[in-house]
């Protein structure tokens, strides 16, 4: 079946007293990242922010992104593309997820700068760390299995059977055995069927492996943990 993605794009200009906020945090080198929707309104922010006295950063994404400085749940190069420049990152958006994947590949200071409710903090640190810990102990576990099930989303944006064939070759290059399963939408419940699998590798969205660690009987890794 053909797949038609539309861009839904926020109309609302940010507001001068917003972007005031946003200015206020004291890094001068500043990388700034949004999704799709807000493009329009980083354009706005970087122009804000130079006429501040700020250096800012926008990366291109060299993954599944598209636009400059855009991210998503299984992108996050645009903003890393530009880390040796920058002092510190404001992600332009809602919800926490993209900064903390961005706090699990780097230690710089993360901002969220949210256009409809317009409250700036600073990325809760106690709930990254909470997050790196939790991941640390997963790897270990993961280390230690002999047989891996590597999970293969049917989902547009997410397939990557291409993907799961090289990391099941390179599983077995190391004398471990590993099984390819697909599906379209996964819930915990459903691992529980195979007992054998001793840990598990996400080629899907990789939030499975973060948000949702906690839900797992068993050590859930993103490709590049393995």
């Amino acid at each position: 079946m053909e797949t038609v993605f539309v861009p839904v794009e926020y109309k609302k200009p940010l507001s001068d007293e917003f972007m005031e906020k946003v200015a206020e945090i004291s890094c001068n080198k500043v990388g700034i990242f949004t999704t799709i929707q807000y493009l329009n309104q980083l354009s706005q922010l970087e122009e804000f922010l130079k006429s501040k006295g700020k250096e800012v950063f926008i990366g291109n994404p060299t993954y599944r992104a598209v636009k400059k400085g855009q991210v998503l749940g299984c992108d996050v190069t645009s903003p890393l593309s530009v880390s040796k420049y920058v002092d510190c990152y404001i992600y332009l958006g809602s919800g926490y997820f993209h900064s903390i994947s961005l706090s699990l590949e780097l230690d710089k200071p993360i901002f969220q700068a949210n256009p409809v409710t317009e409250i700036v903090n600073p990325v809760n640190q106690s709930e990254v760390e909470r997050y790196k810990k939790l991941r640390k102990e997963t790897i270990s576990k993961a280390k230690k299995a002999k047989v891996y099930g590597i999970l293969v989303c049917t989902k547009p944006g997410q397939y990557a059977l291409g993907l799961a064939k090289e990391l099941k070759k390179k599983i077995e290059a190391k004398g471990k055995k590993a099984y390819i399963f697909m599906f379209e939408t996964l819930s915990p419940e459903s691992l529980l069927d195979f007992p054998n699998i001793e840990a598990w590798v996400n080629t899907a969205c990789p939030r499975i492996a973060i948000d949702d660690i906690e839900r797992f009987d068993r050590p859930v890794i993103n490709p590049g943990d393995l």
